[in-house]
């Protein structure tokens, strides 16, 4: 894979963010495994059985698709680029999140909470009824920081090691954990697998990030030194082992508290408070969103490094 595949992915990554097109790649694996849950919950083993078996096929399956697309391109070097460089894009999910988060802030301010929190419903799993403009903020800014580890730098980082092959199976851990993974009754055993798989692809990014994050924290008034050190503080203080680094170094960089007590599916989860100083405001969030896009540039920067550094 060439450096160029990567520029191509970034550039309609920018341009044209994450359409919500019926025939996604994302969403063709979201089909593809809702039908597949269906059929694995039927085997006569126990469910954490299931689960794995589960993933497993969807990552085989998947694999084995996006392998075939790279190979019938591969007679033409300027066509697998320009392949390759679409796929990644598909994996990639950098712009849109940033762009929702955006007008989350944007309806905090013109609107207030109210209408704010029916943006942010979109975007995030908890309850957000009833949440007033720094809880809004903080959900917001949080949801921000764990894209910009799950969507942008761990997949730059996989795009840059190992191409779109690489890129995606890193997107098909991040989504299955996203439909499976939860603590629920009905996933808990059975989203083992998945859960598991997509803390092992996270967990070099997750650190990735945290020092990305770190290394752009002047461009919000932050210090690189106390962004890292709120990082290695309270980045393995949430349940995930990866999540917290990401959401640590953005409340480091922009000397906020985030998390907290918070409401999933009617009942409240006594999650820890990472960080120090306030608890976010509206305007906050707008510095997140530039902290995010300096963080973006600067990982994509590195991957195109670490690509030609492989490459030589």
């Amino acid at each position: 894979m060439s450096v160029l595949a990567i520029i191509i992915a970034l550039l309609l990554d920018f341009a044209l963010g994450d359409p919500a097109w019926k025939w996604h790649p994302v969403r063709v694996l979201g089909y593809i495994a809702d039908a597949l849950e269906i059929s694995c919950r039927k085997i006569h083993a126990i469910a954490r059985v299931q689960g794995a078996v589960f993933l497993v096929l969807n990552v085989t399956l998947f694999m084995f698709f996006i392998s075939l697309i790279l190979f019938a391109a591969s007679f033409s070097k300027p066509l697998s680029t320009f392949i390759e460089g679409v796929m990644i894009y598909f994996a990639l999910g950098g712009t849109c999140l940033a762009r929702e988060v955006s007008k989350v802030a944007a309806r905090l301010v013109k609107d207030g909470p109210t209408s704010a929190r029916g943006e942010l419903r979109m975007l995030v799993s908890r309850d957000v009824d009833g949440m007033g403009e720094e809880e809004i903020s903080s959900s917001a800014i949080e949801t921000l920081a764990e894209n910009f580890s799950d969507s942008a730098c761990a997949t730059l980082f996989y795009a840059a090691i190992g191409g779109a092959l690489f890129a995606w199976i890193h997107r098909v851990a991040n989504t299955l954990d996203a439909m499976v993974g939860y603590k629920t009754d009905e996933y808990a055993e059975f989203g083992w697998a998945s859960a598991l798989f997509d803390d092992i692809m996270n967990y070099l990014p997750s650190r990735i990030s945290a020092v990305i994050v770190a290394i752009a924290s002047p461009s919000v008034q932050g210090s690189v030194n106390l962004t890292l050190e709120r990082a290695r503080l309270d980045g393995g203080s949430l349940a995930s082992p990866n999540s917290g680094y990401p959401i640590a170094a953005f409340a480091g960089a922009l000397g906020v508290t985030l998390c907290g007590p918070v409401s999933y599916f009617g009942e409240m989860k006594e999650k820890p408070f990472i960080g120090t100083g306030q608890a976010p405001r509206v305007n906050d969030v707008m510095r997140a969103e530039s902290l995010y896009w300096n963080a973006y540039a600067f990982a994509a920067a590195v991957a195109l490094a670490l690509r030609c550094a492989m490459l030589s």
